[in-house]
């Protein structure tokens, strides 16, 4: 927001000027005109670009599945919001104070997209500058849906937590009765978002990334997330603490008890060897989740 708010002042400054001066105010050549219109027309795009982002996000909230919204309506809406303030601000100029020629909104809207590159440069030069200012550099939080497991909703969530680098905090959602629960996975330091997730026998899913491969489970009254290790030629669970986790160990005998490591806690571990037995591709999550039939299953490398 606060990008937005610098980049609409920037804008502003030109067209401000050009009116309190009376000389300018008052000698409107087509040129004049376009550049009192075209910057107006430029923060028309971007807040109605903003706008219609956030209308889709809030559908999809409510509704719990991502929208899919044509890429012509994605172009089409900024723009047309652009040329309902450039050519009837040009034309409200001409009525007001005449033109020296005839009015011809080409210029104008001539202006404006030569203006849009090195508008799109300053605000990439502003977003990395105010990232970095922020000390924790979190950014928003964005949300892939997942079909619904009976009644409860399961949306995967990602926060870049740098401003530059692909590093991300993971989170699962789970939306029961109107009630949101949310249980955190561990941290990606390093790498973009993907994730093949599995259906198991049992009905629960499989979410595997590069780091780590966790169970989630939606079925009993209590949702859960279990990170899940080998050790010894057999599988174990752990379930994640739900707090923020960018340090972990593998499992470990530990009082003769198989546990591990998570942030700042030691977590028991229960034997589920078998578990993954027969589990078949359900969908992968990058952008968003993407179903078995749309995206086939990607080859995974683990790094640990």
């Amino acid at each position: 927001m606060l990008v937005d708010i610098i980049l609409t002042v920037l804008l502003l400054i030109l067209p401000t000027v050009l009116w309190i001066v009376p000389k300018t105010r008052r000698n409107n050549d087509n040129w004049l005109i376009a550049l009192k219109t075209a910057p107006l027309g430029i923060i028309a795009l971007y807040w109605s670009d903003e706008l219609l982002s956030k209308i889709v996000r809030d559908i999809s909230e409510r509704q719990e599945r991502d929208i899919e919204i044509s890429i012509w309506i994605v172009l089409a809406v900024p723009l047309i919001a652009a040329f309902l303030v450039i050519i009837p601000g040009g034309l409200f100029i001409k009525r007001k104070f005449g033109t020296e020629k005839k009015y011809n909104p080409g210029l104008s809207i001539l202006l404006f997209f030569l203006l849009l590159p090195p508008v799109f440069i300053a605000d990439m030069i502003l977003s990395f500058a105010c990232s970095f200012a922020d000390s924790d550099h979190k950014g928003d939080w964005r949300t892939a849906w997942l079909p619904r497991e009976g009644n409860t909703g399961i949306a995967f969530q990602e926060q870049p937590i740098h401003p530059v680098l692909a590093e991300y905090n993971y989170r699962i959602r789970f939306s029961r009765d109107g009630e949101k629960t949310y249980r955190y996975l561990l941290t990606n330091t390093g790498g973009r978002t993907l994730f093949n997730v599995y259906r198991l026998k049992d009905g629960r899913l499989l979410f595997r990334d590069k780091d780590w491969d966790y169970l989630v489970d939606a079925r009993g009254p209590e949702c859960r997330v279990l990170r899940l290790e080998p050790l010894e030629d057999r599988l174990y669970a752990a379930q994640v603490p739900n707090v923020e986790i960018d340090t972990w160990s593998g499992p470990f005998r530990k009082n003769d008890e198989i546990v591990m490591e998570m942030g700042d806690q030691t977590v028991p571990a229960e034997d589920v060897t078998g578990i993954l037995d027969g589990m078949t591709y359900y969908g992968c999550i990058e952008d968003r989740f993407y179903p078995a039939e749309k995206k086939p299953e990607q080859k995974i490398e683990k790094v640990f």
